[in-house]
């Protein structure tokens, strides 16, 4: 959340051009009018509207950015937005536009800015638009942090994490300029340490492994230490670490270690302060109060986020979690005709983000393939080796053509096989023979052992099986003959014989049959770790599930249980 107040700082990185243009009563106004958007907004708004009627073009530039950026922290995006692109407009008539270091580094501010009001509206494409756009008219800015920021977005946590913590490497630590402050330098490389944490508490929804966590919460309190250090608004400071462990604790299930961080954070006045905060704390309370069982709070925190959501339109992707809260609420109080509303307006929202989504990725790809034309032709230039560096580009382009071809193959199958699991599982509800068909046949019978005993053997599984005995971690070849009245010789014959598999295949369909139908059957099943829904399958780890999920359906799990949230 720290990005909610300090995206301005960026100008930072451009102090040393403003004593080629700007004099020095000059550059200490506008150093003022940074730190008070932060400590008095209003009283920066004001002196940012004196300057902008400035009899001096460059100065007058500056008060309209710092104007733009007044609107932005107070998340009336559609107007900051409009004066960001009237500013643009003027910077780009002026002749010394694109010569004028001073002019291209306001313009690249601009373009920043645009950039991340189009992110908190969760509208990726179009931030990624005027990325596109300017990225080859301002070459000494490559947007390499924000291009990490869209990349952990889509979901591509390996590449956006490390293209963030290469932009903290090669971000070069600023020397000070007139009336420019220590801290507010730190401010900048805080920000760069938070955002990777954030990543990383994405990269955990993705891979549930623990170390994830104790990663970002590193990079956050590494961020705090900056700022507290120099004692810069150290209540918020506080607040802002507070949320984001709070985040962690319920990311890891420790809902009321959760809960206790968000009211620590609660407690400082200063929160009240800025909206965007409050809204985080409003939907993390509602995500713990409803997993605690507390539905009447839940309620309240949820209604109390979805109302004041309008007013900053900030992350599409929250809006869905408060609806998902809403929906689940209504269930436990039984009113299917509310949740039944909401989870429409979830399936809506789905629909809008995947779409943007989607559009997002097709820029990213062009980017991707820029990078490597770029340093393609850097080995050109270099080495002077045309016809080996020709090759070399054909055969990363190869690469890439193949990926996205193999990429859209495997999907298609993937998504072959998820329709032919719905189906066998409707055929399988409307048979009479109570057989388990995933990627099996029919087995024929042997006749090599006893008639009776096959019948014998045969009744008892069926009665087991209706029984749901095998979701018992003790269904074992010993347990099951001893169900039986036989013995584990005749019974393991039987199944290598008679039913031409081993007893653990048979149970392992037995049990991937049962989680296949009940994520149908139980929407809220869907919601379980899969490690709970291991445990409740009979298996002691969610990694021997996954494995024989895979290996039964040739999907993972969480590719079955996306398609059928999409699905339904």
């Amino acid at each position: 959340m720290s990005k909610i107040i300090c995206h301005f700082i960026i100008l930072l990185s451009f102090s040393s051009v403003f004593s080629q243009e700007l004099s020095e009563l000059e550059i200490k106004k506008t150093r003022s009018i940074q730190e008070h958007l932060i400590a008095n907004p209003e009283q920066a708004y004001a002196e940012a509207l004196e300057i902008s009627n400035s009899d001096k073009e460059l100065f007058r530039f500056f008060g309209n950015y710092y104007v733009a950026n007044y609107f932005y922290n107070k998340s009336e995006f559609i107007h900051s937005k409009q004066l960001l692109l009237a500013l643009i407009e003027n910077i780009e008539k002026k002749d010394n536009a694109t010569s004028s270091k001073v002019y291209q580094d306001l313009l690249a501010m601009c373009v920043n800015k645009l950039f991340y009001i189009h992110k908190n509206l969760g509208e990726y494409d179009l931030a990624l638009f005027y990325l596109d756009k300017y990225k080859k008219r301002l070459p000494n800015t490559p947007f390499n942090e924000q291009y990490g920021l869209i990349k952990v977005a889509m979901g591509d946590y390996v590449t956006g994490i490390a293209m963030l913590k290469r932009e903290l490497k090669t971000s070069p630590h600023l020397k000070l300029g007139v009336g420019e402050k220590k801290v507010m330098n730190k401010k900048l490389f805080a920000d760069k340490y938070n955002f990777i944490g954030e990543a990383y508490q994405q990269y955990y929804l993705q891979s549930k492994k623990a170390v994830y966590l104790d990663s970002a919460n590193y990079y956050f309190n590494a961020a705090a230490r900056m700022l507290l250090e120099d004692n810069f608004y150290p209540d918020y400071t506080k607040v802002l670490l507070y949320m984001r462990e709070a985040k962690s604790a319920a990311l890891a299930g420790d809902y009321h270690k959760s809960l206790s961080l968000y009211r620590k954070g609660k407690k400082y006045p200063v929160l009240q302060d800025n909206l965007r905060t409050v809204q985080v704390f409003d939907l993390g309370m509602a995500d713990c109060f409803y997993h605690t069982k507390q539905v009447d709070s839940a309620f309240f925190y949820s209604k109390k986020y979805i109302k004041s959501y309008p007013l900053t339109k900030v992350s599409k992707e929250n809006l869905l979690m408060a609806y998902n809260i809403m929906t689940q609420c209504y269930n436990e109080k039984k009113d299917s005709k509310n949740a039944y509303r909401y989870a429409q307006k979830s399936l809506a929202l789905i629909q809008s983000i995947e779409s943007i989504k989607n559009k997002s990725l097709n820029f990213l790809h062009n980017y991707d393939l820029n990078i490597i034309k770029e340093e393609s032709n850097k080995i050109i230039a270099a080495k002077n080796y045309f016809k080996m560096s020709l090759f070399g580009i054909l055969i990363v382009l190869g690469i890439v053509v193949f990926s996205f071809y193999y990429y859209h193959k495997n999907q298609k199958e993937k998504h072959y096989r998820f329709k032919k699991i719905i189906q066998d599982l409707k055929e399988y509800k409307t048979s009479s023979i109570n057989k388990i068909r995933i990627n099996t046949t029919e087995a024929q019978p042997k006749q090599t052992i006893d008639e009776e005993l096959i019948e014998k053997i045969s009744l008892g599984l069926k009665k087991l099986e209706q029984k749901e005995a095998f979701l018992d971690p003790n269904f074992k070849l010993a347990y099951v003959a001893k169900k039986l009245n036989t013995n584990t010789a005749y019974l393991s014959q039987y199944f290598n014989q008679v039913m031409q598999k081993s007893f653990s295949e048979y149970t392992q369909e037995l049990r991937i049959h049962y989680v296949l139908q009940k994520l149908v059957d139980t929407p809220h099943f869907r919601k379980y770790t899969l490690q709970a829904i291991a445990e409740e399958v009979g298996y002691k780890d969610a990694n021997t599930l996954v494995r024989v999920f895979k290996k039964q359906t040739g999907l993972s799990p969480n590719y079955y249980i996306e398609k059928l949230e999409n699905t339904n």
